[in-house]
């Protein structure tokens, strides 16, 4: 299984496993070794560091070498090999549909530029298929491996019947039943 935003449960379900994991009482689900870390805070690179995480979540960053030492053998190691470790870029506003690709699609180049989460006004989708356009474009960014937020097209049509027809209307009660679902 993929782990995308829909499979990671939510951050005050796991606090408690979480806090465990980053004191050494609950061994993590795997340990990235090896790893650079660039810290947006400090503007650091921070050298020979290790990544704790547990349930698709990140539960601690220590010094390399620190879970041989707390936990022993047995655990699920990944060596990034010197590779650094950046928090994910945030898009705040695109049109998935401007690009012709489907979500999925959208989410390769996305993800392997840095961009982890995604904005998505679906304006022009709406504007021509109308409610069901939007359903089937959040079923589809379901499935894409990038955090897509889908947001609600305020203008659809953006004027009157008499100087629009692309075929969308999406009325209040549309999209109530969308927020619903």
């Amino acid at each position: 299984m993929s782990l995308t935003r829909f499979s990671v449960a939510p951050l005050h379900t796991l606090t408690r496993t979480l806090a465990a994991v980053a004191m050494g009482r609950e061994t993590p689900d795997l340990v990235i070794t090896g790893a650079r870390i660039l810290s947006t805070y400090t503007e650091r690179i921070h050298d020979a560091r290790e990544v704790w995480i547990t349930r698709g979540r990140i539960a601690a960053v220590k010094l390399a070498g620190s879970a041989k030492k707390t936990f022993g053998s047995g655990l699920k190691i990944h060596d990034a090999k010197g590779a650094i470790v950046a928090p994910g870029l945030v898009d705040p506003h695109v049109h998935i549909e401007s690009s012709m690709m489907t979500a999925c699609a959208y989410a390769e180049g996305a993800l392997l530029n840095g961009t982890t989460t995604i904005f998505c006004d679906s304006h022009e989708i709406g504007n021509v298929c109308d409610a069901d356009g939007i359903e089937w474009m959040l079923e589809d960014a379901r499935r894409a491996p990038l955090s897509i937020y889908l947001t609600v097209p305020s203008t659809v049509p953006a004027t009157t019947p008499d100087f629009e027809t692309a075929g969308g209307d999406l009325t209040p009660a549309k999209i109530g039943r969308i927020f619903d679902r």
